[in-house]
């Protein structure tokens, strides 16, 4: 959980022109600052991952090392890591991993073990290798990274974000990349506008086609919350955060914090969700089936008290809310199968308890197109103990 630059601040170089757009160690300063008074760390929320554009155009020439733009990060990245770490924040930056970045700056493939004493030395936290211009051989040159410093890094790794896999998920072998990164983009960059809701359907169609990631180790990453002011409505806003919830995925803010309105910083604060997300378990949702254009998810909870949370999206854009009669003995896959007498449903949106059923028995949601309702189910027998 935490805080992504990208696509908020995308790639505003020009400080003078673009002085509150402009990515800077101001702006990254600034942002900590919030996430601190306004409790978002405390939350959990507490990296702080510098994307593209922190690097200067080339290497120091005397040493070859990378540095920071000079201009927008007058006192090195390394105080920017200072600062953060002084806030209790985590550090993380962008590093690229083919010939150049996406961006044309600097690449690291062919100065690893230098780039990896810099990482160590600046105490970074996380790294998110970009694939632009790489092949998969590429990346198993970093199995070891930062091989032999004695410094954990949490590594996300692009690459399939590059390879189309939607089209068909064995282009690679995602074990082998597995074995060096953390975790694993899926996706293509997300917008902050209003076709955002396209991306984020397109994601929760194919999620069950990507690999399967559970625990606490390694995680699939479909990229930010770009939320805030993405052109979403609120019931859009409850999909994109509440299916990341379900899907187990790192939240990784992106928006201007000052800026943020009140819905989506309710939706980001919703204890009910963040403990779905966290749940131990790492269990992630499963698609069970469609019926009347309402995708119905399941995923099973670790956590006391212990259950499942099941999520129903109605997909269709347009006219009224569907009034969707569903059962719990409905939300079988493969994967998963809620067993038990009686239940309680908790509405994770607003903490209030909807309704308490028993395993067969039907019962009516109201959800609003392109909208959700989601639920943490209870056993009877875990209320009645706790």
């Amino acid at each position: 959980m935490g805080w992504k630059i990208w696509p908020e601040f995308r790639c505003p170089i020009n400080c003078q022109k673009y002085a509150k757009d402009c990515l800077s160690e101001n702006e990254i300063k600034r942002t900590a600052d919030k996430l601190v008074s306004d409790g978002w760390r405390d939350l959990g929320y507490k990296y702080m991952v510098i994307d593209d554009f922190w690097l200067a155009n080339k290497r120091d020439l005397e040493m070859n090392n990378m540095s920071a733009y000079s201009t927008r990060f007058p006192n090195g990245i390394e105080s920017v890591g200072k600062y953060l770490h002084s806030k209790n924040l985590l550090f993380g930056i962008n590093l690229g991993n083919g010939a150049t970045k996406c961006s044309g700056y600097p690449e690291s493939i062919n100065q690893l073990k230098l780039d990896a004493k810099a990482v160590t030395d600046w105490e970074v936290d996380f790294v998110k290798l970009h694939a632009c211009h790489c092949t998969e051989n590429d990346f198993d040159k970093y199995a070891k990274f930062p091989g032999g410093t004695g410094r954990p890094v949490m590594l996300l790794c692009s690459y399939p974000e590059y390879k189309y896999w939607l089209t068909n998920p064995n282009l690679f072998d995602w074990r082998r990349l597995q074995k060096t990164c953390h975790l694993q983009r899926l996706s293509s960059n997300g917008r902050n506008d209003s076709r955002y809701i396209h991306y984020i359907r397109r994601l929760i169609n194919h999620h069950d086609d990507s690999p399967i990631v559970e625990g606490s180790v390694r995680w699939n990453e479909p990229d930010m919350l770009a939320i805030g002011k993405n052109g979403l409505s609120n019931d859009q806003n409850r999909v994109h955060v509440g299916m990341w919830c379900m899907f187990a995925v790192p939240l990784l803010i992106s928006a201007d914090m000052e800026k943020m309105n009140e819905f989506s910083a309710s939706l980001l604060r919703n204890k009910h969700l963040l403990a779905i997300n966290q749940d131990k378990g790492g269990h992630r949702a499963k698609f069970v089936k469609s019926r009347n254009d309402v995708h119905l998810w399941i995923r099973k909870l670790s956590d006391h008290p212990s259950g499942w949370a099941i999520a129903c999206v109605y997909t269709r854009v347009g006219l009224g809310p569907i009034n969707f009669i569903t059962s719990l003995d409905e939300f079988k896959s493969q994967m998963y199968t809620i067993s038990g007498d009686k239940f309680q449903l908790l509405d994770v949106f607003t903490g209030d308890r909807f309704k308490d059923v028993g395993l067969k028995e039907n019962f009516t949601i109201s959800i609003n197109p392109t909208g959700i309702m989601m639920f943490r189910v209870i056993p009877f027998q875990l209320i009645r103990s706790s």
